[in-house]
């Protein structure tokens, strides 16, 4: 197994990112390769009746290979969450140069030529704003009316992770990042796939990355220019591709529809005020505030207040039950 050489400032230095263009990217790759991924096989048969022709060339360049995608698709995170429209305008505003040799350095890994490669390699700047219309239309076919139930899933994961680490160290959550994917042994952390040389981090630290599309295996993006990042299958990834209702739909039979839907909006921005609650779930501020001090009067949800400012998040048992119902 490949292996990461993690030393002691490295560990200090892994966070977790929840990344919508990423997930685009691994949708896209589910759609394109031979055999569906396990557990996709539904979601990709109602996927390919809406897509549209635009979208093909995203697809048919996320599953060229299975293992390596052109690195200027997969920037380094910021820290601060972003928006499927920022993280494509991110990772799509390389300079045509790195556009032109990261493309160029995937193509030769292919065994046969691509229009798709082709096209970014000669005219890096047109063929990057031929694929940004690609992906856009990808998004908004398959993945933008599913994206808030997605995010929840991705929230609740890197969520777990982070309880885990607090709780009993960031060892142990390495340890059960993956456990049929993924080991740790200080300083190795081993992951699926061939062979390859060791390659150390060099107090760089790792982006961890969850993903509802990746459910057959680890991907990693390594390259000198950036902090390293892998990407794992999250947790909850084949409960919810095969039973529907896992998108917290379960929760609502404890504590009801409309505050189970509350409870998840606060989930995926812990710390968001009622207003944003609101504007959420399209419904009423005053509507939105009853279902807060419901749950907060049931022990569920926390407030805290600065200036006229009140700011929402699951409390321990909250969580726990979102844990529970969710994953």
């Amino acid at each position: 197994m490949p292996r990461l050489v993690l030393s002691g400032p490295d560990l200090g230095r892994i966070r977790f990112a929840v990344l919508p263009f990423q997930e685009t990217l691994k949708a896209a790759r589910g759609l394109g390769v031979r055999q569906a991924p396990p557990g996709l096989a539904a979601w990709r048969h109602s996927a390919r009746r809406v897509l549209p022709a635009a979208a093909l060339p995203a697809v048919a360049l996320c599953s060229a290979h299975a293992r390596h995608m052109p690195d200027f698709l997969t920037p380094e995170p910021p820290t601060v969450a972003r928006t499927f429209a920022e993280e494509i305008a991110a990772a799509l505003d390389d300079p045509a140069a790195r556009v032109a040799a990261d493309t160029a350095a995937f193509g030769a890994v292919l065994r046969t030529p691509m229009k798709v490669v082709d096209d970014l390699v000669a005219h890096p700047d047109r063929g990057r704003r031929a694929l940004a219309r690609s992906f856009v239309a990808l998004h908004r076919a398959v993945l933008a009316d599913d994206w808030p139930r997605l995010h929840a899933q991705l929230a609740a994961d890197v969520a777990h992770r982070a309880r885990l680490a607090a709780r009993h160290g960031v060892e142990a959550m390495l340890a059960t990042l993956s456990p049929d994917l993924v080991r740790w042994h200080y300083p190795f952390l081993e992951y699926a796939g061939p062979p390859e040389p060791d390659y150390p981090l060099h107090g760089r630290g790792l982006v961890l990355v969850p993903s509802m599309f990746l459910t057959d295996g680890v991907h990693r993006q390594l390259n000198d220019r950036q902090q390293p990042m892998l990407f794992y299958p999250a947790r909850t990834a084949a409960a919810f591709w095969r039973d529907p209702r896992a998108d917290g739909g379960r929760l609502a039979d404890p504590i009801g529809r409309h505050r189970a839907a509350v409870l998840r909006v606060l989930a995926t921005r812990p710390g968001c005020g009622t207003g944003e609650v609101a504007a959420a779930l399209g419904i009423a501020p005053s509507t939105a505030s009853a279902h807060v001090a419901h749950l907060r009067r049931a022990g569920l949800v926390t407030t805290t207040r600065a200036a006229r400012r009140a700011r929402h998040e699951p409390t321990p048992l909250g969580w726990q039950l979102l844990d529970t119902f969710i994953g």
